[in-house]
């Protein structure tokens, strides 16, 4: 009797333990982050500091689950961590026993013996753990499997089988408030230190940092290779259909920055299609808001492991979304998995990125061009200027705003169009601006050509090329 009565509290204690990591959990959801957009435009984006400048990492150098990703984040906005690196306590104290002969000598302020003294653990991971049993023995999940097949949970329970399945939460701490007392090898392991010290030594303008942002993003959508799209909508989206992201013209947000923001979320939505899943879904159903729940999780997952600024692409937030499941916090659980499944996805396609670049000795421009661009000096500042107005209305421009361009290759939807440092992708209205000046400054190249050739010759060549067809460009 006495041994039901504990097992019983024992079920109840677990129940209530998972109540509040769930609970946890969906505060941070429901709670607004950064100044909220006055409008509920999907092209409005709020930008906000995190107290973490990349992925939180385990004692063994592991990547956390997207729920612990969410937990150290909460927590972290607390302590201001800077290297986040955790430790259980029994971890910590291990490694410090091994390394016993390198710590400070006993103080009034430190033993060696006990050298966590004194540290709190305030930051909560969890794990999500199964157990099962027969007639009270803990047996294997194939033996219960096999165990219990076409059983209905009343016959399960009569003849003894037991399951239980939860998340359990346990303490850890970053790591790096015992920095001064952990081994150099242990440290050297780690580049997040390293990162951090370079961090804090680097100082850069509001606009330099906007701009190291713009370049990154570009970075993601070149590995990423879905078309992006500039079209004359109020919204972004992308359509699964065409596997493509559409985004409104970049005069109608308030920076560069705002719009590869915007473009970067959208690019966590382009993951469903390799990832398996469904986003047709109607506007305002609780799938839908699942489905943005998951791409603005997602998209913060990988500004933080590219080390950028997050934010928020959405006026919304994550709050009212998170309000439209039934089982609320169960829901967060599914969405915490797949974004860090379709961050994990855009970072594979990244890394592989880097790594084709790595392996190129220098940038190179192929020998075979569609159109290749031999401009005078006159003809190649006409383009940039054409480039930088153009770039207030269409942001795929600007990566080309004061590049020298020598070429391009037509694409399925756009221009691959190769400067003298780099190759940028164009699609839609921009690519066929771009391709229309392009053609227009060649017509005047080769007039300005023949008029030379003329002058050389005594000839007048004028009237003949006022007729040529290719001035109708």
């Amino acid at each position: 009797m006495d041994k039901s009565k504990s097992s019983a509290t024992h079920t109840n204690e677990k129940k209530s333990q998972q109540d509040l990591i769930l609970d946890r959990l969906f505060d941070y959801f429901s709670k607004p982050k950064g100044e909220k957009p006055t409008s509920d435009s999907d092209i409005e984006v709020s930008f906000y500091k995190s107290a973490l400048n990349a992925l939180p990492k385990n004692f063994h150098n592991n990547n956390y689950n997207g729920v612990n990703i969410v937990m150290l984040l909460m927590a972290q906005e607390e302590s201001a961590t800077k290297v986040p690196i955790y430790a259980t306590f029994k971890q910590a104290s291990a490694l410090l026993e091994q390394n016993k002969q390198h710590l400070p000598p006993k103080s009034d302020d430190f033993d060696p013996d006990k050298p966590l003294k004194g540290i709190k653990l305030n930051a909560q991971v969890v794990k999500y753990l199964e157990s099962y049993k027969k007639d009270g023995e803990v047996i294997s999940k194939s033996q219960f499997e096999k165990g219990t097949k076409g059983l209905s949970f009343k016959q399960m329970k009569d003849k003894g089988y037991e399951v239980r399945k939860g998340l359990r939460g346990y303490k850890v701490f970053p790591i790096e408030k015992i920095k001064h007392l952990l081994p150099q090898s242990f440290i050297n392991q780690r580049d997040y230190f390293a990162k951090q010290q370079a961090l804090e030594a680097q100082t850069m303008s509001p606009e330099m940092e906007d701009q190291r942002f713009i370049e990154q993003a570009q970075l993601i959508i070149d590995a990423m290779g879905v078309p992006i799209i500039e079209r004359n909508e109020d919204r972004a989206y992308y359509s699964p259909n065409q596997h493509s992201i559409i985004v409104p013209p970049r005069n109608k947000f308030k920076s560069d920055k705002a719009f590869f923001a915007v473009v970067l979320h959208e690019l966590s939505h382009s993951t469903a299609k390799a990832l398996g899943r469904e986003i047709n879904h109607p506007f305002g159903s609780a799938s839908y808001a699942k489905e943005e729940l998951i791409a603005e999780t997602a998209t913060m997952f990988m500004c933080l492991d590219e080390g950028l600024e997050t934010f928020h692409s959405h006026a919304k937030y994550l709050e009212s979304w998170a309000n439209n499941f039934v089982d609320k916090k169960k829901t967060l659980l599914s969405i915490c998995k797949q974004a860090k499944d379709a961050q994990q996805y855009i970072a594979d396609k990244v890394a592989s990125h880097k790594l084709k670049l790595a392996n190129q000795a220098t940038y190179s421009i192929p020998n075979e061009l569609d159109t290749r661009i031999d401009f005078d000096e006159q003809y190649h500042q006409e383009l940039n200027e054409f480039i930088n107005t153009q770039s207030r209305s269409y942001g795929l421009m600007i990566p080309l705003k004061n590049q020298r361009i020598v070429g391009f290759n037509q694409l399925d939807k756009g221009l691959a169009v190769y400067t003298d440092k780099k190759c940028i992708n164009v699609y839609g209205t921009a690519a066929k601006n771009l391709e229309k000046k392009l053609s227009e400054l060649e017509v005047k190249q080769e007039l300005c050509n023949c008029t030379s050739l003329g002058d050389e010759l005594g000839l007048d060549l004028s009237d003949k090329f006022k007729s040529s067809s290719k001035l109708s460009l």
